[in-house]
């Protein structure tokens, strides 16, 4: 996937991050809500904010991605867990539906298996080269010690 093609997909997800951001703070002042609803809204956002996930924020745009998969995960977990009148009701309040939240959870996912893809080609690639020139160099050392001996 090129550079393109990840913007075309990022930016409906990008444009609606406000109005995601609306949703789950509304959704976490909602009474219904039962107390591992208003831990999974919580924990959606700590790992957004925090430093310390499985794609770290250094990793420019698959940290963000990893981020935004797993708050819209937990957002669409809350919604799909209140009753069908009241979920409904904050998605009209909000211009949100499930199918955007799928939607936007299909291209982050396609996003970073593309960008992950390549950082393990990439990585693969370095460990090879490493690897090759590390046995050159113990070819070296050992073919030097047998000329000493």
């Amino acid at each position: 996937m090129n550079l393109e093609a990840i913007k075309d997909l990022i930016k409906p997800v990008l444009k609606r991050m406000p109005a995601y951001l609306k949703l789950a703070w509304a959704l976490s002042r909602e009474p219904s809500l039962t107390t591992g609803q208003k831990a999974l809204l919580a924990m959606g956002a700590f790992y957004a904010v925090s430093p310390v996930d499985l794609v770290p924020g250094f990793i420019p745009v698959a940290g963000q991605i990893d981020d935004i998969l797993v708050a819209l995960g937990s957002l669409k977990m809350v919604l799909k867990g209140l009753p069908p009148e009241i979920a409904a009701r904050y998605q009209t309040e909000y211009g949100i539906t499930i199918e955007e939240i799928d939607s936007d959870l299909d291209a982050a996912k396609r996003i970073l298996a593309a960008l992950l893809g390549k950082a393990v080609k990439l990585s693969a690639k370095g460990i090879y080269l490493t690897g090759r020139a590390g046995l050159r160099l113990l070819g070296k050392l050992v073919k030097q010690r047998k000329m000493k001996i």
